[in-house]
């Protein structure tokens, strides 16, 4: 059984936006698959601008907002701990992906 099987990739989607969001989050993304080690995983992408995660207080509010998200996950699809990740908006020159250093 794979991870897509496991969960509802729009319901967890769908949670994730209800919650009080950053101001500086720009979308969420859930994506399922099979991760560098063959096992089922799943990834939420956290949308922001280049440059938003250099202010401390935006660090705070992205782990704040972590901790929410795998909260989510352990009620809807327990047993998923997700891959939460920052990425810059589609078309964004010199798109960078940043890991949160927190999962």
């Amino acid at each position: 059984m794979y991870a897509q099987n496991l969960i509802d990739k729009d319901l967890m989607k769908t949670s994730i936006e209800s919650l009080p969001l950053p101001g500086f989050v720009r979308d969420v993304e859930v994506e399922t698959g099979i991760d560098a080690s063959g096992e089922e995983a799943v990834w939420v992408w956290i949308v922001v601008d280049k440059g938003t995660m250099t202010s401390l207080e935006n660090k705070r509010a992205m782990k704040a907002l972590r901790e929410k998200i795998y909260e989510i996950f352990s009620d809807k699809a327990a047993g998923v701990l997700p891959y939460i990740r920052l990425r810059n908006p589609a078309g964004t020159t010199g798109q960078t992906l940043v890991n949160t250093g927190l999962s």
